[in-house]
């Protein structure tokens, strides 16, 4: 078996329906991006040649924020876009993008097979830039494996498919980010408390005076100026809210241009949340800031906000690809998912219970019951 130095890899530019099978010269087997080398290598002789670095020109285009309303005025004229084939999951949903060489594939959601022949044209707003993978399959493995070791409850399935070799899939899932200007005018009340002493008719001098808190309302008016930038919000429901949690932590300074070499031996998610649902979403994520902001600028003890009225300028937004190591799997006929972020390794999934390893605990914890309730009344 060879094992030939890394040599450098000369860049490649993504083109609409790329592929992305990228054979070995040294035995003709596909290659794979590996995040340790930060190349692509060969799993079967080892041959692996190193990725450069983005040029400067491209890393600028990559972090480059576009227009949100030229974006919608391109889509709604039906501009040239981004043209892939997209395979609709029938399980679960979810959209996943087929290149020219692939003909057949498994969810990396629910591992549900998916044919080319299912395979129907979208049109897209392109992916300017992504975070590459930092955990390799087998680390993703290893932390899979952690998780599952420690979930007791869980059946013997769930551990026979963290050993098979297709039991981690690493998958590329769509974002948004959107950075906005915000001016809210606003009218309301600025509350300030102080004390006051009631003197009770017949109290003894020793009771003193009782003292109580007031708040004194004054009518006030303003506006505040509230600028955000880089929300996260995700371009796919197919990782449910309780697991995605461990999906809100990336480091976006990471963000390169996706050069199909970095896609190489992923799946790639195609966005079913578009570009203004993923706004909606934004937009309601900065009220809590915007409310801080106004009873900051009202001052006093307490506040309260009777009305307002956001303009919201300067919509600029990017279209990022974060990488998801997804364990999917089927018991009694349901999927299941276990997710590790690719770039920091936290993990969170679902599983099943063990109805007989719950029925043991039981009884266990009956039968010490009854010894500890024998031992105390002897």
């Amino acid at each position: 078996m060879s094992n030939s130095a890394p040599t450098a890899a000369p860049a490649a530019t993504p083109r609409p329906g790329a592929s992305r099978n990228f054979p070995c010269p040294g035995c003709g087997a596909a290659m794979a991006f590996d995040p340790g080398r930060c190349a692509l290598a060969c799993a079967s002789c080892g041959h692996a040649r190193l990725l450069p670095p983005p040029t400067t020109d491209a890393q600028a285009q990559a972090l480059q924020e576009q227009d949100y309303h030229e974006a919608l005025r391109r889509l709604a004229a039906r501009e040239p876009s981004l043209e892939a084939r997209v395979v609709d999951c029938p399980a679960c949903g979810a959209q996943t993008q087929f290149d020219g060489h692939v003909v057949g594939d498994l969810c990396a959601f629910c591992a549900s097979p998916l044919l080319v022949e299912q395979a129907h044209v979208e049109r897209l707003i392109r992916a300017q830039a992504l975070v590459p993978f930092a955990l390799d399959r087998q680390a993703a493995q290893q932390v899979f494996s952690r998780w599952v070791a420690s979930r007791w409850f869980a059946p013997n399935a769930l551990k026979h498919t963290v050993s098979q070799a297709d039991g981690i899939r690493g998958v590329y899932v769509p974002w948004w980010t959107y950075d906005a200007s915000t001016v809210t005018t606003y009218r309301g009340e600025r509350g300030v408390q102080r004390q006051v002493v009631d003197h009770r008719p017949g109290a003894s001098a020793s009771a003193g005076p009782a003292r109580r808190v007031v708040t004194d309302w004054t009518p006030t008016a303003g506006a505040v100026q509230v600028a955000f930038d880089d929300i996260l919000v995700v371009g796919s429901p197919s990782i449910p809210a309780h697991l995605a949690r461990v999906l809100g932590d990336w480091n976006l300074a990471a963000l390169r241009p996706p050069e199909p070499d970095l896609l190489a031996g992923f799946s790639v998610e195609v966005y079913r949340h578009g570009l203004e649902q993923g706004f909606s979403e934004a937009r309601g994520r900065m009220e809590g800031a915007i409310d801080a902001a106004i009873r900051r600028d009202i001052g006093g003890h307490q506040q309260r906000i009777h009305g307002r009225q956001t303009v919201v300028d300067d919509i600029r937004f990017k279209h990022l690809l974060l990488p998801v190591w997804i364990g999917s799997y089927r018991f009694g006929g349901k999927p299941y998912q276990v997710v590790v972020n690719g770039q920091t390794g936290e993990v969170e999934g679902d599983r099943p219970y063990s109805t007989i390893k719950v029925a043991l605990a039981v009884i266990l914890a009956l039968v010490l019951v009854l010894v500890f309730a024998s031992l105390s009344s002897g």
